[in-house]
């Protein structure tokens, strides 16, 4: 049922986008950006894989500290009518959490790559619509210490979620940018739930050059198995970011 739920996702883009030569004769030219940027994430909430399971609290100053490699960019290809965007983020990070009362200690080494691709139309001169697929792959490594007990577990974990979003984005006092993107979606396709916001402030200094500063916040909350193959993850990550768009 999910896959076919994927499908009916994938399809449902693709109609999105097929008028696309149709737009670029009607609508002008393409402008093609890449964004490059880092996020500083605070990480909350929980894990658990088969019985055994870890809260999560990591702050921005933590998680710069577990940080083992993060790589995050962004492409987009726009005109009047149409966008097209493309966003991967890695992030590897390990770290040591502890549970209530710190009976319970634990460690967490957790490998993510985030892809989501977004198609969007023009509702207004500055709303768009979206539409857009994510796709998420955690591979994860869980030692959970009580006492003088040990146990451990490792699961990878991949899934797609369709998303309906909306972005708003307003030119101010020349050459700056504001914009507010929200995404809500899972529908059980993939997660039960999973969620974006993502505001940024940009100056454009040229024609080919500009950088932003912003925030984003991610969440998702995803089981899938029972038993000893049970995982959960329900996680937030949210954050301040920091990046330079070169436009071509």
């Amino acid at each position: 049922m999910r896959n076919l739920l994927s499908i009916v996702a994938v399809a449902g883009l693709l109609a999105l986008t097929a008028p696309t030569t149709r737009a670029q004769n009607a609508s002008g030219d393409w402008k093609q950006t890449a964004f490059i940027y880092g996020m500083g994430a605070a990480i909350s909430g929980d894990v658990q894989l088969g019985a055994l399971e870890l809260p999560v609290s990591v702050s921005m100053s933590d998680v710069l500290d577990a940080l083992e490699f993060g790589a995050m960019a962004t492409y987009r290809i726009e005109n009047d009518e149409w966008s097209f965007e493309g966003d991967v983020t890695y992030m590897g990070l390990g770290w040591s959490p502890s549970g209530p009362r710190g009976n319970v200690r634990g460690d967490l080494d957790v490998d993510q790559i985030t892809v989501m691709a977004t198609a969007g139309r023009r509702l207004s001169p500055y709303v768009e619509g979206l539409v857009s697929l994510a796709y998420f792959n955690l591979s994860t490594d869980l030692e959970v210490r009580v006492l003088n007990q040990r146990q451990s577990a490792s699961r990878d974990a991949d899934w797609i979620d369709p998303l309906l979003g909306v972005q708003y984005a307003v030119p101010f006092a020349g050459k700056w940018t504001y914009s507010l993107r929200g995404d809500i979606g899972g529908f059980g396709v993939g997660s039960d739930l999973t969620w974006q916001l993502f505001t940024t402030v940009r100056r454009q200094n040229s024609d080919r050059f500009g950088w932003y500063v912003g925030y984003r916040a991610l969440g998702y909350n995803y089981e899938d198995g029972s038993g000893r193959n049970y995982q959960h993850y329900d996680l937030t990550q949210q954050g301040p970011l920091a990046g330079v768009a070169l436009s071509f």
